[in-house]
């Protein structure tokens, strides 16, 4: 199942009002480990739940912002002690502001950072790895003006959204599929994510029935 953040769980004020504009569906089950089927008014649904994963992850951030756009962030009760290289290490000192600015807290030492806070869409279990992830693409693309650029909010929204979310072609238990049709159709304005890749496809039973004969 995803390892989903106390403070990524809708509040009950939200929960209700999605409740209400919630339509009624059926989850059928799941293709290649990748795609949720969801049977909804004559239709079926095959959403990408990576893709869908992240832009509800993206969604959650952009909404944490508070007025200096910082993301919010969670404390940790214990840090995480992130073992960096000297090359990622000094990426992280030349864009703290930029890893501040998205949730995420922490004190830098000789070989190694403590992450404090992290931002509040993210699990815990993913922030060690994420810090790493990001850490390394820094220091594989070097310090450019092109670097700077992906660290900008919304760029770095994307990256943090992305590298979060749950990955296609991976088992998840029947409550993570559960979870991720509930924001989607929570959110139905939401088609594509952040990079632009639509969330699901639909296919209505009248394309069904033509398929196999049943109308003309």
């Amino acid at each position: 199942s995803i390892d989903i953040p106390k403070s990524d769980i809708i509040n009950d004020s939200i929960v209700n009002r999605e409740n209400e504009i919630l339509p009624e569906y059926k989850i059928i089950g799941e293709a290649f480990d990748c795609y949720i089927i969801v049977e909804k008014d004559k239709e079926l649904i095959l959403i990408d739940k990576h893709a869908a994963h992240e832009r509800i992850i993206y969604e959650d951030l952009k909404r944490g912002r508070n007025d200096d756009e910082f993301v919010s962030s969670q404390k940790l009760l214990l840090p995480i002690t992130v073992i960096l290289t000297p090359d990622e290490l000094s990426y992280l000192k030349e864009y703290t502001v930029e890893f501040e600015k998205i949730g995420f807290a922490f004190q830098i030492n000789e070989r190694s950072c403590d992450l404090l806070a992290i931002p509040t869409s993210v699990a815990v279990s993913d922030a060690e790895g994420l810090v790493v992830e990001m850490l390394g693409e820094l220091s594989a693309s070097g310090s450019t003006p092109k670097t700077a650029e992906n660290l900008r909010l919304d760029k770095a929204l994307y990256i943090v959204a992305c590298k979060a979310a749950i990955k296609g072609g991976r088992v998840y238990d029947d409550s993570t599929s559960e979870w991720i049709v509930k924001r989607v159709f929570a959110l139905p304005d939401i088609t594509v994510c952040p990079h632009g890749r639509p969330i699901a496809y639909k296919l209505s039973k009248n394309e069904l029935d033509r398929q196999f004969d049943r109308i003309k």
